[in-house]
C-alpha cells in the first residue's frame, strides 16, 4: 500500500465516498460517509443533533426505544403522547432527569435522517410509567405536524426554538379580504403593509378588522380592496 500522503487529495466529497479505517474488532473496514453521518444523527455522538434519541418500537419496546399514542393512523398529526425510555439510543447514559426539562414546553419531534417528518407539541405533562420505572409518559396537544411514523426509525426530540415562528403573507392581487393559512399554532399579532405606501401599520384594527378561525387560520378584512402584506408573529 502507497503512503496515504502520495494519495490525490478528494475535493468533491460525496456521501457515497468511503473512508478507510478499523472497527471496534480491530477489522480493517470500509466507511461510507452516508452511513457515518446517520450514525452520528442518530447516537448524537457529534453533538450536533438532536439533545435525546429514541428508535420508534411498535413492540418489544427496550433501552432507548420509544412509543407513539395515536388517535388515529401513524402519523405525526395523529400523536397524542410518547412514551421514552430514561436511557438515550445507543447510549448507556441516564438521561431522566434531563427530561424533566421537556415539562410543559414547546417541543419538536422530528426523524433524524428525514426531517420533512416531524411534529411540534406543547408538552403538557411528563411522569414515571406506572408500569416501568424506567420510561416516561409524556402528553402531548400537537401545534403543527407533517408526515408519517415508521417503526424502528430513529427520532429526536428538543425544546422547540421556534416558539417565537413568524410568517409572512404576500397578497398579490388587491381584495377587501385577506385569507390567510399561516399554521404557526397559535392567534399571532398582525400587521400590515399596503403596495401603496411604505409605511407598515401595526395597529390594524383602526382601518381593518382581524378574524381568527382558528390557530391556524386568519382573515383581515379591509374597507378598500388593498393588496400587499400582512406580518403574523
Amino acid at each position: 500500500m502507497a503512503r496515504i500522503s502520495t494519495y490525490q487529495q478528494d475535493t468533491n466529497i460525496t456521501t457515497g465516498d468511503k473512508l478507510l479505517g478499523t472497527d471496534s474488532g480491530g477489522g480493517t473496514k470500509n466507511f461510507v460517509i452516508s452511513n457515518l453521518s446517520s450514525f452520528l444523527s442518530e447516537s448524537n455522538t457529534s453533538g450536533t443533533s438532536s439533545s435525546f434519541t429514541f428508535k420508534y418500537k411498535q413492540s418489544n419496546r427496550g433501552q432507548g426505544d420509544m412509543n407513539f399514542v395515536f388517535s388515529g393512523a401513524s402519523t405525526f398529526e395523529n400523536v397524542t403522547a410518547i412514551k421514552v425510555s430514561k436511557y438515550n439510543y445507543n447510549s448507556q447514559n441516564v438521561i431522566d432527569k434531563a427530561l424533566e426539562l421537556l415539562n410543559a414546553k414547546k417541543i419538536i419531534i422530528y426523524d433524524v435522517n428525514n426531517r420533512n417528518n416531524y411534529g411540534v407539541f406543547d408538552a403538557e405533562s411528563i411522569v414515571v410509567d406506572s408500569n416501568n420505572s424506567n420510561f416516561y409518559d409524556l402528553s402531548l396537544a400537537k401545534t403543527k405536524s407533517n408526515g408519517a411514523i415508521s417503526d424502528t426509525t430513529i427520532y429526536g426530540i428538543d425544546l422547540f426554538a421556534g416558539s417565537d415562528v413568524n410568517y409572512k403573507h404576500h397578497q398579490n392581487s388587491a381584495s377587501t379580504t385577506w385569507s390567510i393559512n399561516h399554521n404557526l399554532g397559535k392567534f399571532p399579532s398582525v400587521s400590515i403593509k399596503f403596495s401603496s405606501s411604505d409605511q407598515i401599520y401595526s395597529n390594524v384594527g383602526a382601518f381593518a378588522g382581524v378574524v381568527y378561525t382558528d390557530e391556524n387560520n386568519l382573515t383581515i378584512n379591509l374597507a378598500a380592496a388593498e393588496s400587499g402584506y400582512a406580518y403574523l408573529n
